[in-house]
């Protein structure tokens, strides 16, 4: 059997840049983020000392969700895991997803 270099998995997320690397990090304790880009032209994170390896995430440039007088942030992600096999990388982005949930209540 013969692995891809990465697995890729995208989400549409209800978050904007600042949010996303404010909770990023939590997700990958002591690792290393290289931030390039921006908010209305998109943007690139690497993190090649991730506890399972390098992972890179595009995010697109921020969006809105309107419902009703609401304005939601909207942000495409794509991660890209390196070196894992899907059953892994999957497992690992649950495990990160986790850290960009929010509670209602």
């Amino acid at each position: 059997m013969i692995l891809a270099d990465y697995v890729e998995i995208t989400r549409e997320m209800g978050t904007n840049h600042k949010d996303f690397l404010r909770l990023l990090p939590r997700s990958v304790p002591d690792a290393h983020l290289v931030v390039t880009g921006n908010e209305s032209d998109g943007a690139k994170i690497v993190i090649e000392d991730a506890p399972l390896g390098r992972i890179e995430i595009d995010l697109s440039a921020v969006g809105e969700r309107r419902i009703a007088l609401i304005c939601l942030p909207v942000t495409h992600v794509r991660f890209r895991f390196f070196g894992l096999d899907q059953k892994s990388a999957h497992a690992e982005y649950e495990r990160m997803s986790k850290y960009f949930q929010r509670g209602g209540g």
